[in-house]
């Protein structure tokens, strides 16, 4: 979050644990920090003591399994295992979610879906009641193949001061960057080819950015 130290941001990562292998959380210095989840299918529910459960888990009056949110081609679809509304209207079946979506989640859970881009799949849920995970974030990034980050408000990640766009992109479970400005990785140039998966720095004119790897669930 603006003003958190990377140092903190680390310690306050290890205490969460991450949904599977294909997540991270994508720290922007000034800006904030977002779970970034890539699967086609997502469990929400309530934090656990132990063993979390769903993908992203919130400190909420939830089910641990409350909804599922699965992305057929590049349309994302709400399905409900417990009492979820959209658009204040309760459902009961597998239901498409559109851009600025409202949806609820039991008695008090309030989160909305929005795709920033027509570029991209890839969407963005806002914690509206304010109910979160145990670690503080910006919001949920339900990634498809790409996400964009830059100065346009119509990016999943608006970043007002950077001077042009970055673009992290997925390719055989593999995640990688573009970007028309220099970037660099631990102080070398950065390659379109390589893998970021594993965690990375990335620097350039004005900007400065982590991805973090999530870790893998012991839960079933």
């Amino acid at each position: 979050m603006p003003g958190q130290s990377l140092r903190s941001f680390r310690r306050e990562i290890m205490t969460v644990p991450a949904a599977s292998s294909d997540s991270f959380f994508l720290w922007i210095d000034a800006i904030g920090v977002w779970q970034v989840l890539c699967q086609n299918e997502l469990l929400i529910g309530a934090a656990a003591a132990v063993d979390e459960v769903a993908d992203i888990a919130l400190l909420a009056p939830l089910s641990r399994r409350h909804a599922r949110f699965i992305r057929e081609e590049d349309a994302w679809f709400l399905l409900p295992l417990q009492a979820c509304s959209v658009g204040g209207r309760l459902v009961t079946g597998k239901t498409l979610l559109r851009n600025g979506s409202e949806l609820q989640l039991g008695d008090r859970v309030r989160l909305r879906f929005r795709i920033p881009s027509v570029l991209s799949a890839t969407a963005l849920l806002e914690f509206v009641s304010g109910h979160q995970p145990r670690l503080s974030l910006s919001g949920v990034l339900l990634m498809a193949d790409t996400l964009l980050l830059g100065p346009r408000q119509d990016y999943h990640v608006c970043c007002p001061t950077w001077p042009d766009s970055v673009v992290l992109f997925r390719r055989q479970q593999q995640l990688f960057c573009r970007s028309k400005m220099s970037l660099t990785l631990s102080d070398s140039p950065l390659s379109e080819q390589q893998d970021l998966s594993a965690g990375a720095i990335l620097c350039g004119p004005e900007l400065r950015f982590r991805l973090e790897p999530g870790r893998t669930n012991s839960a079933v």
